[in-house]
C-alpha cells in the first residue's frame, strides 16, 4: 500500500505517518494519551520507540492516525506488519508493538467507540492484503474489553479473543502487618524470616530505592544501571537466555538500559537494590505510574542463594510501597507458582485477533467454526 494513499470509511479517515515520526506525530500522541482512558506507561511513546529500535528491525512500522470527517484527531497507534512462518505457507500479520509489555490498550483513543472505529478502518485499509490482526497483552479494561468485544461485533467485524496470560497482582490495602496477619502462620515466619537472617549476618544489609529523578541524581544513573547489568549478568535468567541464542540476553538488557535511561528523569522507573556484604544482592528494575509497580526486570547473586536474597527484596518493596502509599504492585506473567505464594488476586490480559478479506482468513476462520460447532454438539 502506499504510504501517502488515505483510506476512508463512514466514520474515520486513516493517514499512514512517516517513519520514523515526526515531532508532530509525537506531541499529537502525548495529547491524545492523557485523554485515553486505562492508559499505562506501556502505551508511551517512550516505551513503544524503545521496543522498535531494539527488536524491530525486520518489520515495516505503521504509524497511524485515524481522522473525523471534520478532520478532527480521534485515535493514534504504531502497528508492525510482517511476514509470518506457518505450517504450510507464510502469512501476513499486522500486531502490535508489544514487547516486554504487561498489559497495553491497541492505541490512544478517548473511548472505546473511536478505538473500535480505529480498528475497522484499519481492517478496511489492510484487510486484502493482512490475513490477521493480531492485538497481544490486552488490558481488560476493568469490563471495558468486554464493551469494546461487543463495539466490534456491531460493527461486523469478524474476531476472536482468548486469555493470553494470568498477571498476580498484589494489591497494596490496609497495611503491611495486615497483610502478614492474613496469612498462614508458616508462611508468615517466612516473610519475616527472609530479612531477619540477612539482617544478622551482615551489619551492612541496606535496601535502597531509587525512583524520582532527584534519587537518580544523587546516586547516578549510569552507576545504578551499571551495577544492576553486571549482576544480571552473573544470574540464572541471563544464562538461560544465552543457551537461547540469537541474542536475546543482549536485546533484553539493552531494551532496559534504554528504558532507564529515558524514563528515569520522567519519574516512570524505579530500581530498588539490596545489598550486604559489600556486594549487590539483587534488585529490581521496575516501571511505575499512577500508584502501579510493575517488576520486569530482576535477578539475584547466586551465591547467597541460601539467603533468598529475591525473597527478602521483594519483602522490603512491598512493605515500603505500603508506605509510599503505592496503589498495587504486578508481579507479570512468568513465574506463576512462586509469585501466587505472594498473593491469591490476579488480572489477565488478552490476545485479540481480527480476520483480514484474505482467502486464507476466510478459510481458517470457517475452520475455526466448524471446529467449534463439533466441539460443542460433542459435549
Amino acid at each position: 500500500m502506499d504510504r501517502h494513499k488515505q483510506v476512508e470509511r463512514v466514520e474515520l479517515t486513516l493517514e499512514i505517518a512517516s517513519w520514523p515520526i515526526d515531532r508532530g506525530f509525537i506531541q499529537d500522541w502525548e495529547r491524545l494519551y492523557s485523554r485515553t482512558p486505562y492508559s499505562s506507561v506501556f502505551c508511551r511513546l517512550e516505551w513503544i520507540l524503545t521496543a522498535i529500535a531494539v527488536y524491530g528491525g525486520q518489520e515495516e512500522i505503521l504509524p497511524c492516525r485515524f481522522h473525523g470527517r471534520d478532520g478532527a484527531l480521534l485515535a493514534m497507534g504504531i502497528f508492525m506488519r510482517r511476514k509470518e512462518v506457518g505450517k504450510r505457507s507464510s502469512f501476513t500479520v499486522i500486531r502490535t508493538v508489544d514487547y516486554n509489555s504487561q498489559r497495553i490498550i491497541p492505541m490512544v483513543a478517548p473511548d472505546m467507540e473511536a478505538m473500535a472505529d480505529a480498528l475497522a478502518c484499519l481492517r478496511d485499509a489492510f484487510g486484502h492484503e493482512a490475513d490477521y490482526f493480531d492485538l497481544f497483552k490486552l488490558d481488560g479494561c476493568g469490563d471495558g474489553l468486554g464493551r469494546f468485544h461487543r463495539l466490534l461485533k456491531a460493527r461486523g467485524i469478524p474476531h476472536e479473543v482468548e486469555v493470553f496470560n494470568e498477571q498476580p497482582r498484589f494489591m497494596l490495602e490496609g497495611s503491611w502487618d495486615g497483610y502478614l496477619d492474613e496469612r498462614t502462620q508458616g508462611h508468615r515466619k517466612k516473610i519475616r524470616r527472609y530479612t531477619r537472617k540477612l539482617q544478622e549476618e551482615y551489619p551492612d544489609y541496606r535496601f535502597t530505592r531509587l525512583r524520582s529523578p532527584g534519587d537518580f541524581a544523587g546516586y547516578g544513573l549510569d552507576a545504578a544501571i551499571g551495577e544492576v547489568m553486571d549482576l544480571y549478568l552473573k544470574g540464572w535468567q541471563a544464562e538461560a537466555l544465552e543457551d537461547q541464542g540469537g541474542g536475546a540476553c543482549a536485546d533484553l538488557m539493552e531494551f532496559y538500559k534504554r528504558i532507564a535511561t529515558r524514563l528515569a528523569p520522567l519519574g516512570l522507573v524505579e530500581i530498588c537494590m539490596l545489598k550486604a556484604d559489600g556486594t549487590l544482592l539483587a534488585f529490581e528494575l521496575n516501571v511505575c505510574e499512577g500508584g502501579s509497580i510493575h517488576m520486569l526486570f530482576g535477578s539475584y547473586d547466586r551465591r547467597y542463594a541460601e539467603w533468598s536474597p529475591g525473597n527478602a527484596i521483594l519483602s522490603e518493596l512491598l512493605q515500603d510501597s505500603y508506605r509510599r502509599g503505592d496503589r498495587c504492585v504486578e508481579f507479570g506473567g512468568e513465574y506463576l507458582e512462586y509469585k501466587r505464594l505472594w498473593t491469591k488476586d490476579a488480572v489477565n490480559s488478552y490476545h485479540l485477533r481480527m480476520y483480514g478479506r484474505t482467502l486464507r482468513a476466510v478459510l481458517r476462520r470457517c475452520l475455526r467454526q466448524i471446529r467449534s460447532l463439533l466441539k460443542a454438539r460433542a459435549l
